[in-house]
């Protein structure tokens, strides 16, 4: 049997409506679809962030520690000032920085505490190195989320003399 003109004509009035509805689908679907993978962006984003930010404390205790002391050449003295401290950060997150973005450089106890300069870090102490700011989001008005989440990074490194 050959099929009736009747079930052609259905065959093609459902593929045209089936069109319209593929379209609605996408619609409703690509927007949520999107927010997912902004969110995912975003967190990755963060996260890569607060990996550079804890290098960058971590090797400006590094070279806080190893410059205790100023090493004197002629007129010009180098390496123990807390803006030596800040480029060996700033050289480290390559660009990377925090909206208000504050270095602080400082000898602290055993739990963490300021003890004052830097430089006049004793045997027993450390140097502490604290990165602080805000992490600006980029699609958080358009997420309809907050804007900016603080973030306090700190290493700290023992000072074995001065």
């Amino acid at each position: 049997m050959g099929s009736s003109p009747i079930n052609t004509q259905f065959r093609t009035l459902g593929n045209k409506n089936r069109r319209g509805a593929a379209t609605v689908e996408t619609a409703l679907v690509l927007p949520i679809a999107l927010l997912f993978m902004f969110g995912i962006f975003e967190y990755g984003r963060y996260f890569m962030t607060m990996q550079l930010l804890n290098n960058a404390a971590r090797e400006g205790a590094r070279y806080a520690i190893a410059h205790l002391q100023p090493v004197t050449l002629g007129p010009t003295t180098y390496g123990n000032a807390t803006s030596d401290v800040a480029n060996v950060i700033n050289g480290v997150t390559a660009g990377v920085t925090l909206n208000n973005q504050n270095i602080n450089v400082y000898a602290s106890d055993a739990q963490g505490n300021n003890l004052g300069t830097w430089t006049d870090a004793q045997a027993g102490q450390s140097v502490t190195v604290q990165i602080t700011g805000n992490f600006q989001f980029m699609a958080a008005g358009f997420l309809g989320l907050q804007s900016s989440i603080s973030v306090d990074v700190r290493s700290a490194m023992d000072a074995e003399a001065n």
